[in-house]
């Protein structure tokens, strides 16, 4: 009897999990032997009937997985723009040779050039460079790369397209080195128009070469220049011309240099000759003027007050040996100093500068100092030591010796009068040779002013005034 209880409870349950199964997937929108919503009977156990409830069609398409099933999934946005853009790309660049120049055998291929400065970073006197930072652009025609849509008339590109497609092997004839930024991507832009027109631009940092005349630094100008041109195409196949929709060069009126002033700028178009041909070349070169005020600070007014205090010594007592030397010396060290800093910051050439004339002269003056020391100390010594001598020495009675006449006591008084007044007239005598070197300290006072103050009105209107090329006679021998 319970055997046959439990094979009854055994089949309730399985009649129970297939209802739920069936409702399972009337709810999917599964297909069911009923075609009604309504409750039918699937059969009896011990007196109990086993209803499954069956989805209606209408049912099952109102369930929001049956209308995913059924409608179609919604076209993507790439799938309207992306794909026809992609697929023109794909047809300009199959059987496209990026190897050969557009119009190859025709006329040369006009390169549109600027660029715009972003910083000179630096201007070395000592390697005769500069560095600049600038976005470079080139635009050019490539028919090959013409194309005819209705919905983009310039696609943007990413700039490893540019490894797709021909690229003048632009170069700058006067860098020493370059590098292309990279961070945080490579800093390329590349543009396509319907017309064919390709725009490519890229920033870079070149270190260029600047020959620099400097016979009149401080007081100089300069001119740098930044010359660009193809490396291997001649000018049959390429041919360079400055942008002439906007500015070719711009952002040099906001460049600042710690040491110039760029006062102008120009562009230029030509050709430059190689070993290997003509080529069509740019050139755009700057002026710069050399801010003075900066090496006043810096270099001239520590020499004048090196110079102005060697004449301190001029006012120590001759007996004050040490301190008197020892001021010289240290003047003397002291523009020695200056003058090996200001040289190590130019080049070791050959070339009289304007800065070495005025240090030579500092140090001439200096030195003088020192050496108007020795002169008027050696005179005060020995005009000293005669004067002593002279006025130490007992004087020489009148008829004195063994042979003269007894003096009274009358002669003696007189004696001893005139012996006061030899007494008198030597010591004034002494006093007179011991100015001698002081005199040599007084006109020192006002002659070495003068003289310096005539060297830096010479100076000033030579180098300030007279071109660079009378200065450069003016050091040449004959």
């Amino acid at each position: 009897m319970k055997l046959i209880m439990t094979s009854k409870s055994l089949l309730l349950i399985a009649a129970l999990l297939l209802s739920q199964a069936v409702a399972r997937l009337s709810a999917r929108g599964v297909p069911t032997p009923m075609a009604t919503g309504t409750a039918a009977p699937t059969g009896e156990i011990n007196g109990i009937s086993i209803f499954a409830t069956a989805v209606t069609e209408e049912d099952r398409m109102t369930t929001p997985s049956a209308r995913m099933w059924d409608e179609e999934p919604p076209v993507r946005a790439e799938n309207i723009y992306t794909g026809p853009t992609q697929n023109l790309l794909e047809q300009l660049l199959e059987g496209y040779s990026m190897d050969l120049r557009p119009g190859i055998g025709g006329p040369p291929v006009d390169i549109d050039v600027g660029f715009a400065v972003q910083s000179i970073d630096q201007v070395s006197e000592i390697n005769m460079e500069y560095t600049m930072t600038m976005m470079l652009s080139q635009s050019w025609i490539d028919p090959r790369l013409a194309f005819n849509s209705s919905s983009v008339s310039e696609i943007p590109l990413a700039g490893a397209t540019a490894e797709k497609i021909w690229i003048p092997d632009t170069f700058i004839l006067n860098d020493k080195k370059s590098f292309k930024h990279t961070v945080t991507a490579h800093n390329r832009l590349l543009r396509l128009s319907s017309d064919g027109k390709v725009l490519y631009n890229v920033r870079i940092t070149t270190t260029a070469e600047c020959k620099m005349r400097l016979k009149k630094f401080p007081l100089d100008t300069q001119t740098c220049t930044l010359e660009l041109g193809s490396y291997g195409y001649a000018n049959r196949d390429v041919a360079y011309h400055w942008r002439t929709d906007q500015e070719p060069v711009s952002g040099m009126t906001h460049v600042e240099l710690a040491k110039y002033s760029i006062v102008r700028f120009d562009t230029l178009t030509g050709n430059v000759t190689r070993d290997t041909g003509d080529y069509s070349s740019l050139r755009m070169t700057f002026k710069m003027e050399r801010n003075f005020i900066y090496f006043m600070i810096r270099t001239f007014f520590p020499c004048v007050l090196v110079v102005v205090l060697s004449w301190v010594s001029f006012f120590v007592h001759h007996d004050a040996v040490p301190a008197r030397v020892g001021l010289g010396i240290t003047t003397v060290l002291t523009m020695q100093t200056l003058m090996s800093g200001v040289n190590a910051s130019l080049p070791q050439n050959a070339e009289i500068k304007a800065i070495d004339v005025y240090l030579l002269g500092c140090y001439v003056f200096v030195f003088g100092a020192l050496l108007e020391y020795a002169l008027a100390h050696n005179l005060y010594r020995g005009t000293k030591a005669a004067a002593l001598k002279a006025a130490t020495a007992p004087p020489v009675p009148e008829g004195g010796g063994k042979h003269g006449k007894k003096k009274g006591k009358g002669s003696s008084c007189s004696e001893n009068g005139a012996a006061s007044g030899q007494s008198q007239a030597a010591a004034a005598a002494v006093l007179a040779k011991l100015s001698t070197g002081n005199s040599v300290d007084r006109h020192a006072r006002w002659l070495f002013p003068v003289a310096f103050a005539l060297l830096n009105v010479v100076y000033y209107v030579v180098y300030y005034y007279l071109p660079e090329n009378d200065i450069a006679s003016l050091f040449t021998q004959y």
